[in-house]
This record gives C-alpha cells, structure tokens and sequence, in this order.
C-alpha cells in the first residue's frame, strides 16, 4: 500500500513538472502572501499543479500583463477590474484571498507638519495612478472636506515614491505596504504616517482570463485549493508566515509583525465585492478616470465563483 502511495506520488510529480506552468502574476505585497506560502511550502505541487509567477510592483501592473498575454492569471484588488470593465469582459476574479482596510498608507513630510489630514489641503499629493492608491487618496480627501480641485496632483510609481518625499518633489502621497514601511525606514523622522480613517476595505484577489478558465478549468481550481491551504497555513503557522513575508519583501520582521493583524487572510466571494466595484465605477465616472459615455458594467459577471464553490462553498455568498 505504502509502495502504490509512494508511486502515485511520484507520479503526480512527474506530470505536474511535464505540464506547461500556469504564469500567474504575482504583486510584490504583503497581499500576496498566500501566493508566496503556496510556493515555499510545496501546496502548489501537493495539489497537482504547476506554477510560474511572474513578478509585477502593483496589481495595476499584474493586471495589464495579463490583458496583454503575459500570464494566465494576476493578482490585485478590485479597483483594475473596475478600471478595465469599462472597455473588456474577458477575465473575472476567481477568489479573494485577504481583506484589510488599511493596507494603504498616507506619509507626509515632517517639515511641513503634515500630521493630519486636514494638512494636505493646497499640497501637492503623490499617487499610483490607476491603481487603489488613487482611489484611497480622493477618499480621504472628500471624507475630510478638501475639494480634491486644491490641491496639486502628481502621478508616481512604487519604486519613485520614496524619491519624491526625499526630493521634495511631493508633500505627501498615498502608497501601499511594504513601500509605506520602506520609505519610513529610510527617511526616518523627515516623513510621519497621517492618521486616516478606515474609509475603504480593498480585497486582494486571483484573476483569471476567461480563456484560462476554459481550457484549464482543473488546473485553475487546484490553483485555488492550495491558497486555501495556504491561508489555514498563515492562521497556524503565523510566525513561519511573518518570516516569509519579511524575506519576500526584503524588510525586517519588526516591520511584518507591526502590520500583519490588520490583514485578513480568507478565501473569499460574498456580495460586498460587487457593491464595492459599482462604488468604484461611479467614482471613475465622476471623476473623469474613464470616459464618461461608457455604460457601467454589472460586476456580477466579472466573478466565476465555480472553483471556489468547489474548494470552499461557504466562502462564496454572492445573494
């Protein structure tokens, strides 16, 4: 019997390493955890399946890579499906996979005292366009009675926010973990975190192509069965996870451990995820972030709750 294991094992290994990898694209955050357990602790491989990420600095970016052919798969929050829906149907989130309501951070610089949100009025304000960042940063704006007309918006990317503090080329901007932790590592007491009000909870999702959902429907869900392993392996094993997390994303542990209650790790599709992304697209509209003629998609159709059903069923509550 032992013997027959062993082969059927070394079997599923043969074939998984044989098939083609399915590329997933995988966002340099905190958020992405379970992705990265999934790979240290085999859950990919235990559950038949073989994977290759592709490594992206934002959901935003995941996501466009996707569209363009780059990988089967990205990860990132809602807001990028929303921003797309606008103009293509062809992917759906397959799973959330960690919720959190202050993932996003607003640093501001010390000299100009910027330590409240009230502050910010007539500053100049970094963010990441196209991407939660954008969307957080005119939140707080609205929430706190400053016509986001006052003040000077300036587009940044991950990698230059941390420059534009230094170089005062921003006041203050809206960036998410671990760049908040990184930039406040290196300026140290030249920046400060401004206290803001939990106005957003953004999920971390798995997408996928319709065509991917198509032809490899087993493989997908396999896909979503290991980040449930890995999210019961992050609620067991939090230290191991911490741990990983900080080698990943290259800061301390300190840092991981200051942050990682407020993230929510949970496979989940419940009915709060469309209403989300219906705000959101009213918001773009508004706004003028997408072309104000374009009908607002129904977001019912931009989930594909079926391998989730599978893995979980009561983890999906879309009614």
């Amino acid at each position: 019997m032992l013997r027959t294991a062993l082969f059927l094992s070394f079997l599923l290994s043969s074939l998984v390493a044989q098939a083609a990898p399915l590329r997933i694209g995988v966002s340099e955050t905190i958020l992405s955890l379970p992705l990265y357990i999934a790979e240290s602790e085999g859950f990919f491989q235990k559950r038949g399946v073989n994977i290759e990420f592709v490594n992206c600095v934002g959901g935003n970016r995941c996501v466009k890579n996707m569209l363009d052919g780059q990988t089967d798969l990205a990860t990132a929050t809602e807001l990028p499906v929303v921003f797309n829906s606008f103009t293509r149907n062809d992917f759906a989130i397959l799973t959330s996979f960690v919720s959190v309501s202050n993932d996003l951070k607003v640093v501001g610089r010390t000299d100009l005292n910027i330590n409240e949100p009230s502050k910010l009025r007539d500053k100049t304000l970094g963010y990441v366009k196209g991407s939660a960042s954008q969307y957080v940063l005119d939140l707080v704006l609205v929430y706190n009675g400053i016509d986001p007309d006052t003040v000077k918006l300036k587009t940044i990317t991950p990698e230059t926010a941390l420059a534009a503090l230094a170089n005062k080329e921003v006041d203050a901007l809206c960036i998410w973990e671990p760049f908040a932790s990184r930039i406040e590592l290196e300026l140290g007491t030249d920046v400060q975190l401004v206290p803001i009000p939990k106005l957003y909870t953004e999920t971390f999702n798995l997408i996928a192509m319709q065509s991917a959902i198509k032809s490899k429907p087993q493989e997908l869900e396999r896909v979503v069965q290991a980040l449930k392993d890995s999210t019961q392996f992050i609620q067991t094993h939090p230290e191991k996870a911490k741990a990983l997390a900080a080698k990943r994303l290259k800061i301390p542990v300190v840092v991981v451990d200051k942050i990682f209650d407020d993230y929510r790790y949970r496979l989940s599709l419940n009915r709060s995820l469309p209403r989300t992304m219906e705000g959101q697209a009213r918001w773009a509209l508004r706004e003028g972030h997408v072309e104000s003629s374009l009908p607002q998609p129904n977001y019912t159709g931009f989930l594909y709750p079926a391998f989730l059903k599978a893995v979980d069923p009561g983890a999906v509550s879309l009614q």
